[in-house]
């Protein structure tokens, strides 16, 4: 498909997407749309210009034989195949992402939870300068692992654009000297549907007095899961759920292996490291 092609149809399913009075029941994912669709709107007024020119050039290649008729058949055809390789660039540099919330997993190399802190504090600062939302997803203060989601708002840069050459290990200095941590960043994605017999949820019993509900959600087929720890047990689990879809979201459109899994404590919760090689779009 031509890339003008491709981006009015991306366009229009957005529109249409939003126009469902059931997409506005996740404001997560409404307010995603609509920075997706302002993101992607100067390409399309480009493809839709694009569709008009070659619709004029249609108009005019019959009496093109007139002298005046072929020199605006020219005109049209040069403006024509300039847009189009300009669109095409765009389109090949662009990454459909960038307009994304984010979540982000922290864990400390040596299991100490204070290197987690110093990262946790950091980009908590960052997004307070930026107007950014941040959400703990497992626990505030976090163990030796924070799970964090990061908003924007309706307007501006999504957190995927801005973050996501973040990850990787990342040396700290805390109150008591360096440490290490490792950082992982993901597009706040969704995968394709899945099966929901592939997904098991583990309850924790504590036998702690008014103590938080504690689940891990897991996809068994990947081994890929995600903790939530909450007051309120549909949102631990749904946090735990984000994370998950996140995981499966980046490793399943990433078959060139931008991301690998690796085993983490407690219990086989997993996290991405980035791989060595080419990067592939998430």
């Amino acid at each position: 498909m031509d890339a003008w092609k491709a981006v009015t149809a991306e366009y229009a399913a957005l529109e249409a997407q939003l126009a469902d009075p059931r997409v506005h029941r996740d404001f997560r994912r409404a307010r995603r749309l609509r920075r997706c669709v302002e993101a992607l709107r100067p390409l399309n007024e480009d493809a839709v210009r694009l569709r008009t020119l070659l619709d004029d050039l249609r108009d005019v290649q019959g009496p093109a034989a007139d002298p005046a008729w072929r020199a605006e058949a020219d005109r049209i055809q040069r403006e024509a195949a300039l847009l189009r390789a300009d669109l095409a660039a765009a389109v090949d540099a662009r990454d459909p992402l960038d307009p994304y919330d984010v979540i982000v997993l922290i864990d400390a190399e040596a299991g100490d939870h204070r290197p987690v802190q110093v990262v946790v504090d950091a980009y908590r600062e960052d997004a307070r300068v930026r107007g950014w939302r941040v959400e703990h997803l497992y626990n505030d203060p976090p163990p030796h692992w924070a799970m964090l989601g990061i908003g924007a708002g309706e307007e501006g840069p999504g957190p995927w654009s801005v973050l996501k050459n973040g990850a990787g290990p990342r040396a700290v200095r805390t109150a008591d000297g360096p440490g290490a941590a490792h950082v992982t960043v993901l597009p706040d994605a969704e995968p394709a549907p899945v099966d929901p017999r592939d997904v098991r949820i583990d309850l924790y019993c504590t036998r702690e007095p008014g103590a938080q509900t504690t689940l891990r959600v897991l996809h068994e087929p990947t081994g890929i899961g995600a903790y939530g720890r909450d007051p309120v047990p549909a949102r631990a689990q749904a946090n735990a759920m984000r994370v998950v879809w996140a995981q499966l979201a980046a490793t399943e459109s990433a078959p060139e292996g931008r991301y690998q899994a690796v085993p983490q404590s407690p219990g086989g919760h997993l996290r991405l490291r980035a791989a060595a090689g080419p990067a592939a779009a998430v």
